[in-house]
């Protein structure tokens, strides 16, 4: 089955995914820091129910107790449930479709979490994608709703719309070059957030950044998202004007050319050198110097992460045996 990440996106030079979230909650429930674990089983059964009365064989449903614990991290590795909800598995469901564009989180904050994803910047197409799959639950379970507040979620903050969209930016040009600190600055003022994907300051790993909405109340989901991909744009402009620069200076392109030359022939590689040398790389892909597709590249950046390679093998990697795992994966793509 082919996966989200395995398809091409528009911008998808910078733009590595997009992700449209709603919390919601069933009206006739106690928010979940309230429930008990029948409390959970119950919501649990309700929302498989609808979904397969609705969806019959679209959705797989995963209790998160079954899981071992590397392939549940392997979930959040590939963005489709929060850390959070890995941390504490007791009482959790997960359900999503086969290629992993469309997912639930089942008892994380909120009841339920319709999560949608899709490659490059895509929030208008991720957003009708968890619209509708909002409009079926709600008309057969019914969600907690004030015709002033919105939707009512356990955290305040998450009042009204309750819908964050995000965008992940791949900026190794603007990192590079000593800019994202003015930009996360500029970003905030104007409403939303930047923050590091894998890693938090200044150098998160492979440059991969998170930009956010954070208004959700006095805000239509439409003007949200509107917000979000207009700044996502200005922001995919900088980083190409950026590469520009880079691709101009001859120590950025002993840089490229060494990071090329270690996805194509190192025989151990760990996560960190594995994402930092990709970052570099995609700037040469950018500006042709290599002729590779943009959607394989960005598809390593999910299929190559430690406990998703586990999974992959079927079994607990030692550190050795993943990073020789990966190196051989890598040089395949890029021989």
């Amino acid at each position: 089955m082919t996966k989200w990440y395995m398809l091409s996106g528009k911008e998808n030079d910078v733009a590595v995914s997009s992700k449209v979230s709603l919390a919601r909650n069933l009206r006739n429930h106690v928010f979940t820091s309230r429930l008990s674990a029948e409390e959970k089983e119950q919501i649990a059964r309700e929302v498989t129910e609808a979904v397969s009365r609705q969806l019959p064989d679209k959705m797989i449903t995963t209790h998160m107790e079954e899981l071992t614990p590397y392939a549940a991290i392997s979930l959040a590795e590939r963005n489709l449930v929060s850390p959070e909800f890995v941390s504490v598995r007791e009482g959790r469901t997960f359900l999503m479709t086969p290629d992993e564009s469309l997912s639930l989180m089942i008892c994380e904050e909120d009841h339920v979490k319709i999560q949608a994803l899709l490659p490059g910047l895509e929030l208008g197409r991720s957003f009708e994608l968890a619209d509708r799959m909002d409009t079926l639950l709600d008309e057969a379970l019914g969600f907690s709703f004030d015709p002033k507040l919105g939707y009512l979620t356990q955290c305040p903050t998450n009042i009204g719309t309750a819908m964050r969209g995000s965008v992940i930016l791949q900026l190794p040009a603007m990192r590079i070059l000593g800019r994202v600190r003015n930009l996360s600055t500029t970003v905030s003022r104007l409403g939303l957030i930047l923050t590091g994907a894998y890693g938090e300051g200044d150098s998160p790993t492979g440059s991969l950044y998170l930009l956010t909405n954070q208004v959700t109340l006095g805000i239509s989901e439409e003007a949200a998202l509107q917000n979000l991909e207009s700044l996502a744009l200005s922001i995919l402009e900088q980083e190409r004007e950026a590469r520009k620069e880079l691709m101009e200076n001859l120590q950025f392109q002993d840089m490229l050319w060494r990071s090329y030359g270690t996805l194509k022939s190192a025989r151990v590689m760990n996560f960190q050198e594995f994402m930092e040398a990709l970052s570099v790389v995609k700037v040469g892909i950018a500006a042709g110097e290599f002729d590779l597709p943009m959607n394989t590249v960005n598809e390593l950046i999910f299929a190559m992460q430690p406990a998703t390679l586990n999974t992959e093998a079927g079994r607990p990697l030692d550190r050795q045996e993943r990073d020789a795992l990966r190196a051989e994966k890598v040089r395949a793509v890029f021989a």
